[in-house]
């Protein structure tokens, strides 16, 4: 019971990533995909640094990281025009290696 409620989760997760990556690109949705990305950016991150056991503290390290890269692309939006496109390849990045690292 409590695998396919993980399962379902893990789904979702999938959904919401994929739904954030295409708003992300879109001119129109900007700022909100962008906000939104970088929130699930950090909660996969989150998600998967709770996930790990204390001892694997280089993956829990990496872990980290993602969320890092989250918030540092969310920073660059946020500080010019010109740093718009490596904001979006930064999220990318954050949110396709948590997810990454969270399905293996």
């Amino acid at each position: 019971m409590a695998l396919g409620i993980l399962k379902i989760v893990f789904i979702a997760l999938i959904i919401l990533v994929a739904m954030g990556q295409f708003a992300l690109y879109k001119n129109r949705w900007r700022q909100g995909a962008t906000i939104g990305n970088t929130i699930l950016g950090v909660i996969i991150s989150y998600m998967a640094f709770t996930s790990l056991p204390s001892n694997y503290t280089g993956q829990r390290g990496l872990a980290l990281v993602w969320g890092v890269v989250a918030l540092v692309a969310f920073l660059l939006d946020l500080r010019s025009k010109h740093t718009l496109f490596l904001s979006k390849i930064l999220l990318t990045i954050s949110v396709i290696g948590g997810m990454t690292q969270l399905l293996i």
